[in-house]
């Protein structure tokens, strides 16, 4: 388990409820630049809904992702952030219902391992 102060969950988490928030680890390097595979995830459960542009955990015919999202008129950008991999076709208005978001992705904590002796 990860434990904070008060002050410092406070300060890290914007005021939002510890019950908000959720961590998950990361596996996969599709938005390696920003998160890397490892990294520990604060992400806000109380988000169900894509509510303007940011990182996103979500499920998608039926395989969970953290992808960043971006609203582009009635269209809906998943963007992998590390530039090897393919950007995904826009998702049209009529398909958004394909997304179902468990949280968005406020913060996020590196998990490098390094060896001491």
């Amino acid at each position: 388990s990860v434990e904070y102060s008060v002050e410092d969950a406070r300060r890290m988490f914007n005021g939002r409820k510890a019950e908000q928030i959720r961590i998950i680890n990361v596996r996969g390097d599709s938005m390696s630049g920003t998160i890397e595979p490892g990294d520990l995830l604060f992400v806000d459960i109380s988000v169900q809904h894509f509510d303007g542009d940011g990182i996103y955990a979500f499920i998608y015919d039926d395989t969970s992702h953290v992808k960043r999202l971006q609203k582009m008129k009635d269209k809906l950008l998943v963007i992998s952030d590390n530039k090897t991999y393919r950007p995904w076709e826009p998702i049209e208005k009529e398909e958004m219902n394909r997304i179902l978001v468990f949280g968005k992705v406020i913060g996020s904590m590196p998990q490098t391992y390094r060896k001491h002796g």
